[in-house]
């Protein structure tokens, strides 16, 4: 894949969010939005390509990969990703089966917490439909923020910081859910180098 890093613009960095969701599937009562923030997508991306390798898990998704395989590929990226000042942030919603808006809500708040006011964002939504792009767009702006484009990454693109958003979001509902020790340690860690933010 090519690289989509563009240069910034009167002093303007750019940032990149690959978003994805999940919990459609419990009809609203527990859905979660998974925010990769990343600066460097072209470096980043090539580590997850080389960790989903070295751990086994490869291309799968979260939920389709076995579990001590999974669980060695994001304490891979997150023991690398403070030094790419890489942030993985999530939003946890309950009882909400207004799905677009509560992504754009995850969004939003992950930018906030950021503090991207002086960048240019570039948000990438997994499987988002076409003529939903801008409406994204527009309600994003609508929070006064500095999106500057919203980019869908169809269900069958080749996308490595896609599978790690999934990853994220699939880690944080299989907490929430089950609540496994291994998990909560692994998170432990990543919010003490100051990777993981809850919103």
């Amino acid at each position: 894949m090519g690289s989509n890093t563009k240069p910034a613009v009167a002093n303007q960095k750019r940032v990149d969010l690959y978003v994805d969701k999940s919990g459609q599937d419990t009809r609203g009562r527990l859905f979660i939005v998974a925010v990769v923030a990343v600066e460097d997508s072209d470096k980043l991306r090539q580590l997850c390509e080389s960790f989903e390798e070295t751990s086994g898990k490869r291309k799968k998704k979260w939920a389709s990969s076995e579990r001590s395989r999974r669980l060695d590929y994001l304490r891979a990226v997150i023991q690398k990703a403070a030094a790419l000042n890489v942030k993985l942030l999530y939003s946890v919603f309950h009882k909400r089966t207004d799905y677009d808006a509560a992504t754009i809500d995850g969004i939003a708040k992950a930018i906030l917490r950021l503090s991207l006011s002086n960048s240019h964002v570039y948000v990438y939504v997994d499987g988002l439909a076409k003529v939903k792009r801008g409406a994204y767009k527009t309600d994003l702006r609508r929070f006064g923020l500095p999106v500057k484009k919203v980019i869908r990454v169809g269900k069958d693109k080749n996308e490595p910081l896609i599978r790690l958003a999934d990853a994220l979001a699939g880690a944080v509902g299989e907490l929430y859910k089950h609540q496994t020790s291994d998990l909560e340690t692994l998170f432990s860690e990543a919010r003490q180098r100051g990777v993981l933010i809850k919103l």
